[in-house]
């Protein structure tokens, strides 16, 4: 498990490879959203690489999404499969990355637009669910 705080052009990322350069720039927009939008220094995550997917998997992301008025799942793990990305959602904060636990949520293609706000808001779309009353 990583620990991984907002991620700027001079950060040295050390899974930044394991995804091609689209792929880590929404994965960065993800995380950057998940901490700025919320009250969280940093962001725990696993990365997983082979040869048919590039997985990230996010722990507690309900923190920011719940602040901001969306429900969501304990843990999601992000796949990056050919041109779909997968989003996996699991009920429980220790959930690790692959557990046979975890269920698809949703398949979406990559957003045409790289932009911050697109890409979050595009996660957040594909995980949260919006709900009227604050938590």
């Amino acid at each position: 498990m990583k620990d991984q705080s907002k991620i700027t052009d001079s950060s040295l990322v050390s899974w930044k490879n394991d995804f091609n350069e689209r792929e880590y720039q929404y994965l960065k927009n993800i995380i950057n959203g998940l901490i700025s939008k919320g009250e969280m220094n940093d962001v725990f995550i696993q990365t997983y690489k082979d040869d048919k997917k590039r997985i990230m998997h996010i722990f507690e992301p309900f923190c920011t999404l719940n602040y901001i008025g969306f429900m969501s799942p304990s843990v999601i793990s992000i796949a990056f499969t050919n041109d779909e990305i997968e989003f996996w959602s699991g009920d429980d904060n220790g959930l690790q990355i692959l557990s046979d636990r975890l269920t698809l949520a949703n398949k979406s293609k990559m957003p045409n637009n790289a932009y911050s706000e697109v890409d979050f808001w595009h996660f957040v779309d594909n995980i949260g669910m919006y709900t009227e009353k604050p938590f």
